[in-house]
């Protein structure tokens, strides 16, 4: 490791807040059959402030209930274990940007929610469950949100690098010693959380170098931020181009014609969708 990695390593230790405990507890549980209905609820009246949030989110535009949910417990008989888990994520995600504005932190977020609610969409096709990709979706550029916060030089030295025709990952490398897939795997990983989150974060950029297991996530990831980039959802908007062939090249051949068939109308409903969460916090 150079020298370089190792600072920003302990920059992100000492200077980057982790997750509400109560978010990290519930990241945890991702993908556990036998977590119950009571621990669930039970940890979230722990964090009133998360909860609170975390309603908001439930009560926003993305779900459209003609009746007021209350309480986590009418949460979860309405929306399920799974989509209660993962708002509180998104609610705890949001914390970490601060207020809301017009800066890259907060395009960040944008593009992190518009990636999962896409992941959520087309789990289907590539046979996973929905609510893990959505939260797969939603912490894939952690580490971005991290260099972000460590380094006010990051936005102009990306773009000018991206403008250049150099890859995110390498610019990040050279700049601070790590890149924000590796940032990300790190901090995931000293939270506690899930080895496919980890792999998510560190490898939704090359998807090739993923352990059979955990691939077709992988692929998932990163077709859905190609694709919310390509929805004007893009950290950088308007610095690279989108080819649409190379997100429908994570399916199976035999969804691809469908996918392709839905990107407009999914557009929309990512814009619509993306703004709804945001007003939710306001």
């Amino acid at each position: 490791m150079t020298t370089t990695a190792t600072a920003t390593r302990c920059r992100l230790e000492a200077e980057i807040p982790p997750f509400r405990p109560v978010a990290i507890q519930l990241l945890r549980m991702v993908g556990e059959s036998s977590v119950s209905f009571a621990q669930v609820a039970n940890l979230l009246k722990t964090d009133s402030v998360l909860t609170l949030e975390l309603l908001r989110v439930a009560n926003s535009p993305l779900f459209w209930r003609q009746r007021e949910i209350t309480s986590v417990y009418h949460a979860i008989a309405l929306l399920g274990l799974d989509m209660v888990r993962s708002l509180a994520v998104t609610a705890a995600l949001r914390g970490l940007t601060g207020r809301p504005g017009k800066g890259t932190v907060h395009a960040c977020w944008r593009h992190s929610l518009a990636t999962a609610l896409v992941c959520k969409r087309w789990a289907g096709p590539m046979g996973l469950e929905e609510e893990r990709c959505y939260t797969a979706g939603l912490v894939h550029d952690i580490g971005q949100l991290a260099l972000l916060h460590l380094f006010r030089g990051y936005e102009g030295a990306m773009a000018s690098a991206l403008e250049r025709g150099e890859p995110l990952p390498e610019a990040e490398r050279r700049a601070f010693g790590v890149n924000h897939g590796e940032a990300g795997k790190w901090l995931l990983s000293r939270w506690g959380c899930p080895f496919e989150l980890q792999n998510v974060a560190a490898l939704h950029e090359n998807p090739p170098s993923a352990p059979s297991y955990d691939g077709a996530l992988i692929r998932l990831v990163q077709a859905a931020s190609r694709f919310a980039d390509l929805a004007r959802m893009s950290v950088f908007p308007g610095l690279s181009q989108i080819d649409p062939q190379r997100i429908l090249a994570a399916f199976p051949e035999t969804h691809r014609p469908a996918i392709e068939e839905g990107l407009p109308e999914l557009a929309e409903w990512i814009l619509v969708n993306v703004n709804g969460v945001e007003a939710s916090f306001v």
